[in-house]
């Protein structure tokens, strides 16, 4: 039916054409071609263009969720590195980047599982580091996962020392989750900010390794040893990937004093 209208419209405009003489009709062509044919020209074109604007927005969004997912990659890519590149030296030690993938035991007490194991060659007694200065240590390993105490744990115990002057003690976390540094002979040299470093007496870690800095000083009530609280460079909680040490520290003292003791 719209085709036969169509046709019908034709044939009235032609037939209106073709009446007169020839001044009158070229009066009429130009007339239809300025009011009609022009308009009818501009808006086709006009819809072609928004077609190319159409196809080339398509092809921009997609080129643009290209991009887009490059640099979420590049950016995963850059936390590994700004994790794997810690901010004191550890010296020529192998170690091995590990995703933290979930927790074991209670909010203030829990462990992090982390996802490398003994497929990797992770050992129990392993120091795990962050970035920033050390996170804890291996306590139990399987196949291809590990689980890590962290350094904040309150069954964690650490030798320790002031970077400043080798001031020795002993890191040590309560049930409420505050970090002090113990044993401290009371009207030692200690100060507020004072930075504490991993000692030789530590079992787990190498030495000088950074551990956190000193926020308040405490004196115990039998007026012997004070403790020092501490800030740890490291939060656990906020976690989610570890750097672990292919490190075991020698324990010759150990073996010579067994066999003596034989």
């Amino acid at each position: 039916m719209r085709k036969h209208l169509y046709f019908i419209i034709y044939l009235i405009f032609t037939f209106i054409l073709l009446l007169g003489n020839k001044e009158q009709r070229l009066v009429k062509a130009n007339f239809l071609s300025s009011t009609l044919y022009s308009p009818f020209i501009n808006s086709v074109d006009k819809i072609e263009n928004l077609f190319k604007l159409q196809k080339n927005y398509q092809e921009l969004s997609k080129k643009l969720a290209q991009k887009t997912n490059e640099i979420r990659d590049l950016e995963v890519i850059l936390n590994k590195l700004k994790t794997t590149q810690t901010n004191f030296d550890v010296g020529k030690q192998q170690f091995i980047l590990a995703q933290v993938v979930g927790y074991d035991g209670r909010f203030l007490e829990r462990n992090l599982i982390i996802d490398k194991g003994r497929v990797q060659g992770i050992k129990p007694d392993f120091p795990v580091l962050h970035s920033d200065g050390i996170a804890g240590k291996i306590i139990s390993v399987s196949l291809n996962y590990a689980i890590v105490l962290p350094l904040t744990h309150h069954s964690c115990r650490l030798g320790v020392m002031l970077k400043r002057n080798n001031l020795q003690g002993i890191l040590e976390t309560d049930i409420y989750g505050k970090t002090y540094m113990t044993m401290i002979k009371l009207g030692s040299d200690i100060k507020l900010d004072d930075e504490v470093v991993t000692s030789n007496i530590s079992s787990i870690f190498p030495k000088n390794y950074p551990v956190g800095k000193v926020i308040k000083l405490i004196e115990s009530p039998n007026k012997i040893f004070m403790k020092a609280e501490i800030k740890t460079f490291v939060e656990s909680a906020s976690l989610d990937q570890v750097i672990v040490l292919y490190y075991e520290k020698e324990k010759d003292y150990e073996r010579e004093f067994q066999n003596d003791q034989r």
